[in-house]
C-alpha cells in the first residue's frame, strides 16, 4: 500500500517514537501508583514499530475510505493495548508512541501518491542509521562490561 521505502520509513519512525515515549515515561512517571503507568526502565522488542504499522493502516483506511481496513487495524491496536494493560511487563508507552509515530509518518507519506526514489533513499538511510545504532549499543555495552 505504501511501498517498500515508505514501509521502512514508517517502521523506523514508529520505533523511534515508541522508544522515545517509553524512555520519557520511564524517566518521569516513576511516581505513578500502578506499575503499568510508570513506564519502563528498559525496553526491547519490535512491538513499538509494529504499532507504528498499525497506525499507518489506520491512516490508510481513513485516507482511502476503506472503513474495513480502518476498523480492523484500530481493533487490533485496541485489543493489544488492553492486553498490554492486563499482562505485566508490557510497555504500553512504547506501543502508544509507536502507533502515534506511524500514524504521523503515514500522513506525511501520503499512500495515494506513488512512491518516489527519495523514499527509497530515505529508507536506506533509516536502515544504515539503525545498523549504526546497534553497533554503538554493542560497543557501549562491551565498554561497560
Amino acid at each position: 500500500m505504501y511501498g517498500p521505502g515508505r514501509l521502512v520509513i514508517i517502521y523506523t519512525v514508529g520505533a523511534i517514537a515508541g522508544f522515545a515515549m517509553s524512555s520519557f515515561a520511564g524517566a518521569y512517571f516513576q511516581f505513578m501508583p500502578l506499575q503499568m503507568l510508570r513506564g519502563a526502565q528498559l525496553t526491547v522488542g519490535a512491538s513499538a514499530p509494529i504499532f507504528g504499522l498499525l497506525g499507518a493502516l489506520v491512516f490508510y483506511g481513513q485516507r482511502t475510505g476503506s472503513s474495513q481496513t480502518y476498523r480492523q487495524a484500530l481493533s487490533y491496536a485496541g485489543i493489544m493495548f488492553v492486553f498490554g494493560l492486563i499482562m505485566p511487563g508490557v510497555d504500553n508507552y512504547a506501543h502508544a508512541g509507536g502507533f502515534a509515530g506511524g500514524y504521523v509518518a503515514s500522513r506525511l507519506l501520503d499512500p495515494l501518491v506513488p512512491e518516489r526514489i527519495n523514499h527509497l533513499l530515505a529508507a536506506l538511510i533509516c536502515i544504515g542509521l539503525s545498523v549504526l545504532s546497534i553497533v554503538a549499543s554493542v560497543v557501549h555495552g562491551l565498554m561497560l562490561g
